[in-house]
């Protein structure tokens, strides 16, 4: 019973500090780009922090596991820009045959990539949570990529009202 207690009082301290951290950022309106970044990311951590029920011993042995599959995730998609600026360049019917095959075949090979990544990483992050925790990331996961497309839809369409 005092271990639980003292488990969710420092649960409970990690989240208002981040918060705390998150509004202190939000309140400076520095549009540098690298605040910008920090504050997506303090509000991430406090995001999923709080939707897996990280303690902090868990925290900090998933956010650096989490970290570096993100980044790996980007340099896969970096390397790979190529065909998606075609895309954007040409339209589909100005394209010949072998440039379109080529495409789709890197967009096929770019998505077996990032699977076999991510199932690296699955198996690195159930080391460090029980199972359930781990399926509650992923739903988190779910959750705050709808959260960001519905802001960033909102942002791009700020007329646009909610119904």
């Amino acid at each position: 019973m005092i271990i639980s207690i003292k488990n969710n009082m420092t649960k409970n301290l990690i989240l208002i500090i981040i918060f705390c951290l998150s509004s202190n950022l939000l309140i400076s309106q520095n549009n540098n780009s690298n605040n910008k970044r920090e504050n997506r990311q303090a509000i991430k951590i406090a995001f999923f922090t709080q939707k897996i029920d990280l303690n902090s011993e868990e925290s900090q042995s998933f956010w650096p596991i989490i970290n570096e599959m993100e980044k790996e995730i980007k340099e896969i998609k970096n390397k790979n820009s190529h065909g998606r600026m075609l895309l954007k360049d040409k339209k589909l019917d100005d394209l010949t045959e072998k440039e379109l095959e080529d495409i789709m075949d890197l967009r096929l090979l770019v998505s077996k990539e990032i699977i076999d990544l991510k199932i690296k990483y699955h198996e690195k992050i159930k080391q460090v949570l029980p199972i359930k925790k781990l399926a509650k990331y992923y739903e988190a996961n779910k959750e705050f990529k709808k959260i960001q497309a519905q802001r960033k839809s909102h942002h791009n369409n700020p007329g646009q009202r909610n119904r």
